[in-house]
């Protein structure tokens, strides 16, 4: 193998010795912000209603009576 090439792959080798930790910074840091963005709608009165609407579907679909939330 060339000396060339020996130091280009050295170089490659270095040049990404963090690109993980910062992929996994990126995934984190969006991961945070769409929980945040679910939990601001799910407080909202429109989703409530339509998750109480759910729940009630499916316990009068399993033969249970609708509970009143």
């Amino acid at each position: 193998m060339s000396k060339a090439l020996v130091a280009v792959r050295r170089l490659h080798k270095f040049s990404e010795r963090g690109a993980a930790t910062a992929e996994y910074a990126v995934t984190m840091v969006a991961a945070c912000g769409i929980g945040g963005i679910l939990i601001a709608l799910l407080k909202s009165p429109a989703m409530l209603s339509l998750l109480k609407a759910i729940i009630n579907f499916a316990l009068k679909a399993a033969g249970l009576d609708g509970v009143q939330i």
